[in-house]
């Protein structure tokens, strides 16, 4: 594993992001801290999948982009796991950057990672 520079974005109607961090890094898996969530992402050849983990709750979502897929949010202390529809419409997985458009239960969302930004 290495140690890797990198800049987190996610826009949404709602928010807009922009990290600049630190994260690891091996084979196919990156993993950053946003605060108290720890993402990790899973890069897989025609799909990736993102866990994003803190105190109150997982969730985990997975891009594919020939199909419809669906991602889980479990809550923690009420112990209830949501099924969410998730639509990719743009997945570009390039050696230093991953681009993500998609859309979760209705709403749009923009996801790009930088490795070395």
């Amino acid at each position: 594993m290495s140690k890797i520079k990198l800049n987190a974005k996610l826009i949404s109607s709602d928010d807009k992001m922009d990290l600049f961090t630190t994260g690891i890094k091996n084979k196919n898996k990156i993993i950053y801290k946003e605060g108290n969530i720890t993402v990790t992402i899973q890069l897989f050849d025609k799909k990736v999948k993102i866990n994003r983990l803190c105190k109150e709750y997982e969730i985990d979502l997975t891009f594919d982009i020939f199909k419809s897929t669906i991602s889980t949010y479990s809550v923690f202390g009420i112990n209830k796991v949501f099924k969410l529809e998730t639509q990719t419409q743009k997945l570009n997985v390039i050696d230093d950057k991953i681009e993500i458009d998609y859309i979760l239960e209705g709403n749009k969302f923009s996801y790009i990672l930088i490795l070395g930004g």
